[in-house]
């Protein structure tokens, strides 16, 4: 017996006025009564129960799920779903909670892509489908979005061949996805000034804003050093150590990847922002821009609705905490600043992957590579030989 759908028609239901034979009427589907469903799949049966549904199509959707989970795995394998719980909980030891979160949702929107086709088993996953997913699948996503989600479902394809849950190389014969990054788009120095002076106007009273001042403080922090907002939370005065001109703040950055060893990134802060930090009103009594008992992510999130609601009422476009990381970075390059110290200072895994964001402010970059091959020239010149006057440089 196959998984069988029929209506439950309710004593006010027209198909009664039809006088179809019973089975006939059981299996009319021109109504909105309830679905119910009923049969027997490879290895199991299914009892008669509700499907919780009117809808024709998804009553159809629930009658191939239990169709898919029913067969049997010795010949079809496993399905999409067990192989994204597997692979999720093989890689958690290396990759952090964030992480972790984000490639559960990209491989859970490929598995819905999958089962609304029908596909619910991993070994019936196609090139040609994955290709069709590239275009269907990802609309609406920006291209880094989407070159994001294709690498991690290329990493979940090579792993499901690694351990055999499919036995065609499938990730070799992808086409690769070819992106674009957009350039990255600083403050202006007008919308930074908004920007500090609207933050001593927060009214909103949360924990994060309580001291305006301290706000402003964790703004001017990533303004001066291209912290990324989750490092600037979890600044620590009593690590900072003194330089010969200003204080450096040796830590790891927060984000990294698990499986490579951390390594030390150094921040500058100066000795004006220093004092102006140590006298703030300090939310816990390690750090200043960190409540005590919130976690990095809820105070990150809290910190962008607030900047949001300061750039509403300021008439600030994008007003997000990265904006202050780039705008950092775009003010060194167009100093003058080498661009791989900039990456240094960023913390970037690469110069490429600074030039790759940065490359449209990097005249300054220029600029320095110019003065300073002229200067060699003019050194050249000066320290060659004149010949006297009159007399040949050809002369034996």
């Amino acid at each position: 017996m196959a998984i069988v759908l029929y209506r439950r028609h309710t004593a006010k239901c027209a198909v009664h006025k039809l006088k179809l034979p019973a089975k006939a009427k059981r299996r009319y589907m021109g109504c909105e009564c309830p679905i119910w469903v009923y049969g027997r799949t490879d290895n199991e049966l299914v009892p008669r129960q509700s499907t919780g549904t009117t809808d024709l199509k998804t009553a159809e959707a629930i009658k191939a799920s239990l169709i898919a989970e029913g067969k049997d795995k010795a010949v079809y394998g496993p399905t999409i779903s067990e192989c994204v719980e597997k692979y999720l909980a093989s890689r958690q030891h290396e990759r952090s909670e964030n992480t972790q979160a984000q490639d559960a949702t990209i491989l859970a929107r490929f598995r819905k892509y999958s089962e609304t086709r029908g596909v619910f088993h991993i070994q019936d996953v196609t090139v040609d489908m994955i290709e069709t997913y590239k275009v269907e699948g990802l609309v609406g996503l920006a291209d880094t979005t989407k070159a994001t989600s294709l690498k991690q479902l290329r990493c979940f394809l090579r792993h499901a061949y690694r351990r055999d849950w499919i036995t065609v190389p499938i990730v070799e014969k992808l086409a690769p996805f070819r992106v674009v990054y957009d350039q990255k788009d600083p403050f202006s120095d007008a919308d930074v000034e908004k920007l500090l002076a609207g933050a001593l106007k927060i009214t909103n009273g949360t924990v994060v804003s309580k001291s305006p001042a301290t706000f402003q403080l964790l703004m001017r922090l990533m303004l001066e050093t291209g912290m990324r907002i989750s490092d600037a939370i979890m600044f620590r005065p009593a690590a900072l150590e003194r330089g010969e001109m200003l204080w450096i703040y040796p830590h790891h950055q927060k984000k990294h990847k698990r499986t490579a060893q951390p390594k030390v990134v150094e921040s500058f802060i100066s000795d004006d922002l220093k004092q102006a930090i140590d006298e703030c009103c300090w939310l816990s009594r390690e750090f200043p821009f960190r409540p005590a008992g919130w976690g990095v992510r809820s105070v990150a999130v809290n910190v962008g609705k607030i900047m949001q609601a300061i750039g509403k009422s300021e008439g600030i476009h994008d007003c997000r905490p990265h904006r202050l990381r780039d705008t950092f970075a775009v003010r060194a390059l167009l100093n003058g600043m080498a661009l791989e110290d900039v990456s240094r200072l960023l913390g970037h895994s690469s110069v490429q992957m600074t030039e790759r964001y940065y490359a449209k402010w990097t005249l300054g970059r220029k600029r320095r590579l110019e003065r300073l091959v002229a200067e060699t020239l003019m050194s050249w010149v000066e320290t060659a030989e004149v010949p006297a006057a009159g007399v040949s440089s050809d002369a034996g």
